[in-house]
């Protein structure tokens, strides 16, 4: 209450603002219930696009957007396919402020009530916007509620294509908001699937996803990136394949407009109801979408902080809590290759008063750690991205063991992140979760050499077995 009043007292001593439509600024009327939004929307049963339900579903979306306090709500045609109708409204900002969009689709396949999907997204939009509406915002908060998502995401190309220039460049950032509130979710996930753009596989920015990461933390309610119970390994898996699914944010990716998709459905543990008769509103959580409504409305409210759009980056991954853009993998790499440079100089001085067949036979010895590095350092330099896959590798060489056995353990332990990124690919290119693979194939090729290079170094018999161990030549 205190803060409340300071706040009060703070807007009424700043300077007068241009002149604006009247609205409140503070609103304390309750939001709306979120299940019985998605509830409600569910009830209508399978809304494929052109169909009476989806006609009638689209009304009542309306009159919810309208009585859930958001302005300006209108329905707009889809150019050249009058059937369809994209549906917004919006929670003004401040004059000359950019926009932030939520979006989802009403839309479903023609088997499906579609409660998870996306009935679920259209209700957190709804109700996010309306707690938004409690305090003022620096940015518009403009909800769409895109139509014909299911056959070609016919709503959000329209609305992308109708919009000016200026009008992108203003949309400081996209949250699309896709499949929540199941009840069994591995978690909370940010899906950041590749999107074809110049000749390679875009994602969504780091920044971003890293305002995403710290609006959970804020909440509570922790977020990981494309999928929660293999997050480094399915990063890998979408920059190196092209998606097989697709989403509302794709077209704003593909045409440069930070855009980002949340859901209960991770990668690799795709909803069981998903486009079934079994996606009815009973199977959905009403605690979860409580807390997808929070954690949605921190988001936005961080995203209003910024004045602007940072620098773009997406050539990251997240891990430990943290997003680790494509300098802090370089760094990460090259100190790694540094190490296995100064090991080897220091075998070099030790072995400087030798006999020269000794120090010949042990040059022979070392040109495979002599390769290992290089081809190391390159992949680092061409794609600091996979060559997280060789950090164990590089890890391992800085010591290297004479035993055989220990030769043998060193081997696998090298090879086991490359097998299990191998096993999560084949995994999901059985389960049709992926399309085909596109990854960048010059650091890829250097990654790949390197690991071989790294395997041989360690299981080489480069000496009789069981003598001491000692640093990698």
């Amino acid at each position: 209450m205190l803060a409340l009043v300071a706040a009060g007292l703070l807007a009424a001593l700043a300077p007068a603002a241009p002149p604006v439509a009247p609205r409140p600024q503070w609103v304390t009327a309750p939001a709306p219930a979120v299940q019985e939004i998605a509830r409600g929307l569910a009830g209508f049963g399978p809304r494929p696009a052109g169909s009476a339900a989806h006609d009638a579903a689209a009304e009542w979306l309306l009159a919810t957007m309208r009585a859930a306090g958001l302005e300006r709500v209108r329905a707009w045609p889809l150019p050249g396919r009058p059937r369809l109708r994209n549906l917004m409204g919006v929670v003004p900002g401040e004059p000359g402020g950019g926009e932030v969009l939520l979006t989802a689709h009403y839309d479903t396949v023609s088997a499906s009530p579609g409660a998870g999907d996306d009935a679920s997204g259209c209700a957190v939009a709804i109700a996010a916007a309306a707690e938004l509406r409690r305090t003022p915002l620096r940015h518009t908060v403009r909800v769409v509620l895109f139509d014909g998502e299911e056959d070609g995401l016919h709503g959000s190309r329209a609305f992308l294509r109708a919009r000016e220039q200026a009008g992108r460049d203003a949309t400081l950032a996209v949250l699309n908001l896709e499949m929540l509130g199941w009840r069994a979710s591995p978690g909370a996930t940010i899906l950041a699937w590749g999107v074809p753009r110049e000749g390679r596989l875009a994602q969504p920015p780091a920044w971003l996803v890293h305002a995403l990461l710290r609006a959970g933390e804020a909440v509570g309610w922790p977020l990981a990136l494309t999928d929660p119970s293999l997050p480094l390994l399915s990063q890998l898996l979408v920059r190196s394949t092209r998606p097989a699914f697709g989403s509302d944010a794709d077209p704003f990716i593909a045409a440069g407009v930070p855009a980002v998709t949340v859901s209960d459905s991770p990668l690799l543990a795709l909803a069981p109801a998903y486009h079934t008769t079994a996606d009815t509103g009973e199977r959905l959580d009403a605690a979860r979408l409580a807390r997808w409504t929070e954690a949605t409305a921190a988001a936005v409210r961080r995203l209003d902080a910024l004045a602007g759009r940072p620098v773009p980056e997406d050539r990251y991954l997240v891990g430990l809590g943290r997003v680790w853009l494509h300098r802090d993998l370089l760094w990460i790499g090259f100190l790694l290759w540094a190490l296995l440079v100064v090991r080897g100089l220091a075998g070099r001085r030790r072995r400087r008063d030798a006999p020269s067949e000794e120090r010949l036979a042990a040059q022979r010895r070392g040109l495979p750690a002599f390769v290992f590095r290089a081809l190391l350092l390159a992949a680092v330099v061409t794609s600091p991205v996979f060559a997280v896959l060789l950090w164990p590798a590089a890890a391992l060489a800085a010591w290297l063991p004479r035993r055989r056995a220990l030769r043998l353990l060193w081997a696998g332990l090298a090879a086991l992140p490359a097998a299990a990124y191998a096993a999560t690919l084949l995994f999901a290119w059985g389960k049709g979760l992926v399309g085909p693979w596109a990854p960048p194939l010059p650091g890829f090729a250097f990654v790949a050499a390197a690991l071989a290079a790294g395997v041989y170094l360690f299981a080489r018999a480069t000496s009789s077995p069981d003598t001491p161990s000692r640093p990698a030549p």
